[in-house]
This record gives structure tokens, sequence and C-alpha cells, in this order.
């Protein structure tokens, strides 16, 4: 019985002995799953200086290191300020301030701002930027082939990105430019580094970046009706001009200036407005929305984008500061007064005809005068008042005119020979007296410039109900001007309080030098963006716009 119980032993393996066996095997199986793995792993660290160092961070700082070098040297042999060379000198600081280390790139993997700020550039065109101005493609193309295991090429793409980033943070603050030397702008690039650093390590970083952009109000307002209008041209664009519902198509052809109200109505025929776009386009007189006169809205809807991108561009161009000021936009006939970055009210103003435009600048109102006196610039007296004054000796005197020398000394009229070629020559002007028939009417505001322009009342009140508003030599012409001129005084004058209304009533010339200066940007803004995030679109009235179009985006489309 023993012998057989041992055989019983041999042939069928107790329980336990059969557990130890397999145990064993799946622990040869396990070492050599271990040794395979082992062979195929890349090491992630080395010891260096007796650190531990994350051998593709390590890798990374020294290829970096060795571009930026490369970087310094091409810069040091080229010596243009052009804004390549000016981004590869922030890329050098960037880099020297974090030690070479990446800012996108972590191992064989993009991090999470890296996502976050190229959905930014892909978006660029919700900013204003029609074309792939920030190498969107060859960032993607770098991204697509980032698993290749090629060190230099995940180099490309870090400072490609960063790269990009740069023109971004510079065209959304001062435009698009290839050259600008002016201090605002050289002070304002040598921050980015330094914001960039700061925004790589904050939750938010697409809010960091927008940061940058000017605070107007005019260019807030169009940046925010932006994404509708660009979404309004996509779905007339890419929809069939027989599925395009009569809301969108009324809107549609508001926007492109065919027709003054955003909605079909009794006032408003549907047929109409379609039959006049043909008409004007030269196309078959239809009165329905066919495929010739569908792709002429979407390209005129494309010009307007256009136009958007070119007035978002005109702001950022603008050197502006601070908080309070008057914006004055010439196509919209318009004069606003901001104060704490909001809108407090806006005036009708008159501008100058398209002989003699009003100049697009900025400046600081220093003075408010009542009653003022005007003296006749010289181009207005040979071109326009010279004749009158030689057919009629009584011209002058009827209108209130009188003459002055450099003293600012009245001169008898009768010792002028105004049959000579220049009467007046350096010594004389011609002065209209202070009333409410005067040329600047009873309100005058001062602010230094080259163009001998200001603001002013005008005695021709009529002419701020035509909705053209095109009359004046230059100069702006404001309705209200007691307001505007009581409003600045209480805000700005730090004497006794002044009654505008008072002083116009005394008659007499007063000035008041303001103690603070309030700033007067005067622009040429053809669009705006409403509170209800719709777009209002200018006349051109000086026909500015589709050269500037062809300058500042030449690969624009032809209307």
């Amino acid at each position: 019985m023993k012998t057989d119980e041992k055989l019983l032993e041999l042939d069928y393996p107790s329980p336990n002995k059969s557990k130890r066996f397999f145990a064993t095997v799946a622990g040869y199986i396990s070492l050599i799953s271990f040794f395979i793995l082992l062979s195929s792993y890349q090491i992630p660290t080395l010891r260096i200086n007796n650190k531990l160092v994350d051998i593709n961070s390590y890798q990374s700082q020294n290829i970096i290191e060795s571009q930026i070098k490369s970087l310094i040297a091409f810069n040091k042999a080229d010596t243009s300020s052009d804004i390549n060379n000016q981004i590869n000198e922030l890329l050098v600081k960037f880099y020297e301030n974090r030690e070479y280390k990446p800012a996108w790139i972590q191992n064989f993997a993009t991090n999470h701002q890296f996502s976050a700020i190229i959905n930014l550039l892909d978006s660029s065109n919700y900013y204003g930027f029609p074309f792939d101005y920030f190498n969107t493609e060859k960032i993607h193309s770098l991204k697509n082939k980032y698993n290749n295991d090629l060190l230099k090429q995940r180099i490309d793409l870090e400072l490609s990105t960063t790269y990009s980033v740069f023109k971004f943070m510079i065209y959304l603050k001062h435009g698009i430019t290839e050259k600008d030397t002016s201090s605002d702008y050289l002070a304002y690039i040598e921050t980015l580094p330094e914001i960039l650093n700061k925004a790589i390590n904050q939750p938010n970083l697409k809010n960091v970046i927008l940061s940058v952009q000017p605070n107007i109000v005019h260019h807030r307002n169009l940046l925010n009706s932006l994404p509708y209008f660009i979404d309004l041209h996509y779905s007339v664009k890419y929809t069939t001009p027989a599925f395009i519902d009569d809301k969108l198509l009324a809107k549609s052809l508001y926007y492109a200036g065919i027709t003054k109200s955003p909605v079909f109505d009794s006032t408003n025929v549907k047929s109409d407005v379609l039959y006049k776009l043909e008409e004007q386009y030269q196309l078959p007189k239809d009165s329905i929305l066919n495929v010739p006169t569908h792709q002429i809205l979407v390209s005129l809807l494309e010009y307007r984008y256009f136009q958007t991108c070119l007035n978002l561009n005109r702001l950022r161009n603008l050197k502006h500061s601070g908080k309070n000021y008057l914006f004055v936009n010439i196509p919209e006939f318009k004069l606003h007064v901001i104060e704490s970055d909001e809108e407090k009210e806006a005036f009708n103003v008159i501008v100058g005809k398209q002989g003699t435009p009003t100049p697009i600048f900025s400046s600081n109102i220093e003075k408010v005068i009542a009653n003022p006196y005007w003296t006749v610039p010289r181009s207005i007296i040979t071109n326009e008042m010279i004749h009158k004054i030689r057919k009629d000796s009584t011209y002058l005197k009827r209108n209130g005119f009188f003459i002055i020398n450099n003293y600012e000394e009245r001169v008898d009229v009768s010792t002028i020979n105004w049959n000579k070629k220049d009467p007046l020559g350096n010594k004389y002007w011609v002065r209209q007296m202070n009333s409410r028939y005067n040329a600047l009417g009873q309100v005058k505001f001062i602010f230094p410039n080259n163009h001998s322009v200001y603001l002013h009342d005008t005695p021709s009140k009529t002419l701020f109900k035509r909705e053209n508003r095109t009359f004046s030599h230059g100069c702006i012409r404001l309705e209200n001007p007691d307001k505007l001129a009581q409003y600045l005084t209480d805000n700005y004058y730090s004497q006794n309080e002044q009654s505008i209304e008072k002083l116009i009533l005394e008659k007499e010339r007063h000035v008041i030098d303001l103690s603070e200066k309030v700033k007067i940007h005067i622009q040429y803004i053809t669009c705006s963006g409403t509170e209800n995030s719709d777009m209002v679109f200018y006349n051109d009235v000086y026909n500015l716009d589709k050269e500037e179009i062809k300058a500042v985006f030449p690969d624009q489309i032809e209307i």
C-alpha cells in the first residue's frame, strides 16, 4: 500500500506542489518581460554633479541654448531693426530668463499651455488677422511629427511656438507692422519676455495674452462684435442660396450696404433689395438670390471683414493711454466722451470736405474759449475770400471782419492794396469779431497741432440734420458745444466754478485754461460694434479704406 501511495504521488502531484510550479513559471515569465521592457525603455534620468536630471529636459536645454546663441550671433551680424530681429532678441531674453528650459514641451508630449496657446493662434482671424501671420500651419505640422523621437524637431516646435506668440502679442498691441522704432513700441516689446513667462504660470494663459490689447472703447466693441459677424459671413458663404432664411439674408444685405434696414418689411421688400443688388453689380435682374447674386453678397461681406480688420489695426496703431478722453470718429460724424473707459456721451459733429479733409491725429485740449474771434486761415482768404473783397468793398465790414497786424493791432482796411497778388503778405491778418454769427460760433476748443485745426461751435445749425456732414475746411464743428465746454470745465478746471452759459451771455471773449489737459483722438474708423454685438458700417467719406486694405492686407479679395 505504501508503494502504491508513492506511485500515486508521482503520477498526481499534490495541490500545493502544483501551485508552486505555476508560481515559478509565472515568475520566470515576469522576469523575462521585465528585461524585454527594460531593453526598450529610454532612461528618463541621469546623474550630473550628483544631481538627478531629466535627460530629455537636459538635452532640450542644451539644444535651446545652442539655438539661442546662434540667434545672438545672427542678430549681431544683421543690425536692421525689423520685426524678425526684434522677436529674435525677445527669444534670447525669454529663454535666458528660463535658463533655457522649454515652455511648451515636456519629454515626449506638449503641455496644456501649448494646447491653450495653439487654440488662441488658430482663432486669430477672430482678432482681426485674416491670414496665417503666426505660422500655425508649420506649428501643427511639427506637432504632428512630434512622436518621431527627433529631439531637434521638438525644439523647433518649442522655438517656433514662442516666436509666434511674441509676434501675436506685438500685433495685438500695436497692429500689423514690420518695423516700428517709436519709443512706445520699443518700451512695450521690452516687457514681453517677462509678461509671457508670468503668463505661462497662470491658469488662464489666454486671458493674460489678450490683456495686452489696447483698452479703447471702439476697439473693445468692435472686437466683441467681430465673432458674430464672422459666423454670419460663414453661414451665408457655406449655405446653398435657396436655403438661406430671410432673417439671415436681410441682415447680410444690411451689412453689405445694400439696404439701410436689417430686416425685411413693407418698406424694405426682399425682391426690391435683391433687384437693387443685381442692378448695382450688373447681374441678371430676377430679384432672386441665385448663384451669381449669392457670390457677390459673399464677396461684399468678405470685404466688410477686411474693413473690420483694417479698423482694428488702425485702433491698435493709435498711441493711447488713460481712461478719460475724447474720440472724434470722422466717418461716423460723432464725438464720444469717454470716462473711466466707458462712453459717457456722444455729440454730432461736422467734418472736413473731401477737398479739405479733417486730418487724423491726437492731441490734448488745453483751453476752452467762450465768444471766440476767428482769425481766417491764409488758404481760405486766397481761395475763397479775396475775389469777394475785390468785387465788394463792403464785404469785410458787412460780415464782421477787420484787419490786424502781427502785434494784434487793428489796421485801416483802406490801407491794404487788395489788387496785389498777396495783399496781406506776412504782416496782416483777417479776423472776424466774436458774435453768434462768427464762423466759430460761441465756443472754441484749443488743442495744439500742425494742421491749424480745432473744435468749435457753428452758426449753421441746420447742417447737423444732414446724414453726410462733410462741410468744413478741416476743423470739427460741434453740436451743443456749450454742453461739452461745461463738462470739461466741471471736470478739468480746478479754480472757481464756471458757467459757460453765463460767459456766453456776457458777449466778451473769455479764455479758460484747463488745469488738466484732456486727450483728444481724431480718427478714421469706418465700422463699430454695438452693445448687442451688431456691426455698424459708415460711409468711407474720404475713400481711404480700399487703398489701405491693399497696403495692410495685400492678398485681399477684389470687389
